[in-house]
């Protein structure tokens, strides 16, 4: 007896020590798995802009050298877009940096004439030397007594040498002083391609500089208001040499309001630096070295047509534009939208690179346009630094974000959960529930039989080089297929691209989401590019062969708004507002993003990929599918996918679907 207790005791201490050894263990495992959770936060940028938007063509100048300038900047020229280095003497576009040291050193307001300057017997036997060599000059005599700026417009428009000397010793002592203060402007404005000479008019040959950098100069003198009222007269009267006339013979012409002319034989040639305003904006263009005074005006007029249809206003980004998102497993993408609408001038082929840069909810979208950085403020909304308790608890069991957990984050309404999972089946009775299960019973939606083993789950049903149909199943395909142009009136922008012909359920929620679309936004529409295919194409990455593009199903349309344009490009993503509608609101109408970015398999110039993970080897912002609100809503909102936008591939593999994504196999 006594041997059959301590028999039972020992049973029992077993027990008692196998279940504590269990539950330390079990509480070691999820200690260790709850503290050491990767609690990262990616942040992901969604914003491009393509690096050239158009080519402004080949142009026919004889002249050495030339360069375009927006606010200061180089953003195109010959030697610039050459990558070379090119620079001669300036001639006397070098008194656009005698003005620009004058008026800083001995500054006065537009509406003043500055300082009285008194002739001495210096100043008169330089503008004598200036008539013996052939320089351009004033007359002036001993005693008179002439005004700072009216030596300014001697010096700018009768090109005066003798004046921008005496004017350079008036204000700085001497041409040495003036030669050592300019040559400091110059470093402080960063012109390191420009040398002030002997002299401060340009007449000697070593004052050099480059096109760029004149195209730079003109620019600050058009932004000094005396200074630009001056390059802006066509003709002045000053004393003793009377009226003058400006040597820039094209000023007034295409709206051009300054600089300077030069010229000293042919170690310059003829030269010509043009600017004129667009809006708070300032456009100056450089000539240098044309063969004749009569070319130089001509191809400065052509230089600044070309900027003029060149450089355009173009809107970089709108206020509320989703541009990025945050991602995390305990809160699945977070929307970073612009705070303010974003445009500015540009060069049409200007290189444009876009940096996200985020300290929390806050941060900017950073814009590097040729040499000059513009930012604007962008916000996370709904930024959840940390996930709580539960969410780890949660995370630990394995239950991540999506399905009765959380809803989608990047829904932009006020409306409720509910709302946001459907539309009203009063306003669309065709439309299924979208709290109806995806694991209904399938209905098929074809008559034709095929291999692809994907077809009897109807809606759902999956065509890529995986899942493959024959011409025979295409063409009979049509057969079932509606008009949306024939019963809704939606317009096919490209009919040579396929036919305009869908499911009719498919149909008539197009129609449904057409028209919400043109409710929020009056005066614009979605065209179709392409709807159903009887035939692949062969253009490349892009393009899917016979038998395997998803245009086969008569579930799929290109969809574009043509106020945004005829191209389908997904570098212009961000300037349609059209794809981003679609991208947030189409699932409410049970159609999804067939190829999201996430979901490409690498960059479209590689090979195709479509691979076991679910990758659709495709990445466009324009190709939506109809797959019911139900399984819409689902992969819109990730709930097999931590929250994130799923990809039909990966969704039917998740769900059990599709068991082999390379071979073509199903449950």
């Amino acid at each position: 007896m006594i041997q059959k207790i301590k028999s039972l005791s020992k049973k029992k201490l077993i027990i008692i020590t196998t279940i504590g050894v269990v539950v330390v263990g079990f509480f070691t495992w999820f200690l260790i798995k709850f503290f050491t959770l990767d609690t990262t936060i990616q942040v992901f940028s969604k914003y491009s802009f393509p690096e050239s938007r158009a080519a402004s063509g080949e142009r026919d100048i004889e002249a050495r050298d030339y360069a375009f300038a927006v606010d200061g900047v180089t953003v195109a020229g010959k030697s610039f877009e050459a990558g070379e280095s090119y620079t001669q003497p300036t001639a006397s576009t070098a008194k656009m940096i005698l003005g620009l040291a004058v008026m800083r050193e001995k500054p006065f307001a537009e509406t003043e004439v500055g300082e009285t300057i008194t002739i001495d017997e210096d100043m008169y036997n330089r503008y004598l030397w200036y008539v013996n060599h052939g320089g351009s000059n004033t007359r002036v005599r001993i005693g008179e007594e002439i005004s700072e700026y009216d030596a300014l417009v001697s010096v700018f428009l009768a090109s005066s040498n003798n004046m921008a000397d005496s004017l350079a010793i008036w204000a700085f002592g001497s041409i040495d002083a003036y030669r050592e203060y300019a040559s400091s402007m110059l470093a402080e404005m960063g012109l390191t391609q420009t040398t002030i000479g002997e002299d401060a008019c340009g007449f000697s040959d070593t004052t050099t500089s480059s096109a760029s950098d004149l195209a730079i100069l003109g620019e600050k003198v058009m932004r000094d208001p005396v200074l630009a009222k001056i390059v802006g007269t066509k003709s002045y009267e000053v004393p003793v040499a009377g009226l003058i006339e400006n040597t820039n013979k094209i000023l007034g012409d295409y709206g051009i309001s300054g600089v300077k002319t030069g010229y000293i034989g042919d170690a310059s040639g003829y030269c010509l630096i043009s600017g004129y305003t667009e809006g708070e904006h300032v456009i100056t263009v450089s000539l240098l070295g044309a063969p004749t005074r009569a070319a130089s005006f001509d191809e400065s007029l052509e230089l600044v047509k070309s900027a003029q249809d060149t450089i355009t206003t173009t809107k970089l980004a709108s206020a509320g534009q989703i541009i990025g998102y945050y991602d995390s497993w305990w809160t699945g993408p977070v929307n970073i939208k612009t705070a303010n609408d974003f445009e500015e001038l540009l060069w049409e082929e200007a290189d444009i690179e876009s940096d996200l840069k985020m300290d929390g909810a806050d941060g900017k979208l950073e814009f590097k346009i040729s040499n000059n950085t513009y930012s604007i403020d962008v916000k996370a909304d709904d930024y959840n630094p940390a996930p709580s308790f539960w969410e780890r608890v949660m995370r630990v069991f394995g239950w991540e974000k999506g399905g009765e957990f959380k809803d989608s984050v990047q829904e932009d309404n006020d409306t409720s959960e509910s709302e946001e999972a459907a539309v009203s089946s009063e306003d669309n009775p065709n439309e299924k529930s979208a709290d109806a299960s995806a694991e209904e019973t399938f209905s098929p939606i074809t008559n034709v039989s095929s291999d692809n083993c994907t077809i009897k789950y109807g809606y759902l049903m999956l065509i890529n080089p995986n899942f493959v149909v024959d011409t025979s199943f295409i063409d009979a395909r049509r057969s079932e297929l509606v008009s949306v142009s024939n019963l809704y009136g939606i317009v096919e922008g490209n009919p040579y691209n396929g036919d305009n012909l869908l499911d009719a359920e498919a149909a008539a929620h197009l129609n449904e989401m057409v028209k919400a679309y043109e409710a929020e936004y009056p005066g614009h529409t979605f065209e179709t590019r392409s709807c159903y295919r009887a035939r692949g194409t062969t253009c490349g990455r892009l393009c899917a062969a016979t038998g395997t593009s998803d245009h086969h199903t008569g579930l799929t349309c290109d969809l574009l708004d043509p106020q945004y344009g005829t191209s389908l490009d997904t570098d212009t993503y961000d300037t349609h507002i059209d794809w981003q509608w679609l991208y947030n609101n189409s699932y409410k109408y049970g159609f999804i993003d067939r190829f999201p970015y996430e979901w490409a398999g690498g960059p479209m110039s590689e090979p195709i990929n479509v691979d076991e993970n679910g990758s659709t080897g495709l990445f466009e912002t324009w190709h939506y599918r109809y797959v019911g609100v139900g399984p819409a809503t689902e992969i819109a909102t990730g709930k097999y996918n931590n929250g994130a936008y799923d990809s039909l591939e990966h969704y039917l593999k998740a769900r059990g679907l599709v068991t082999d994504l390379k071979n073509g196999k199903c449950k």
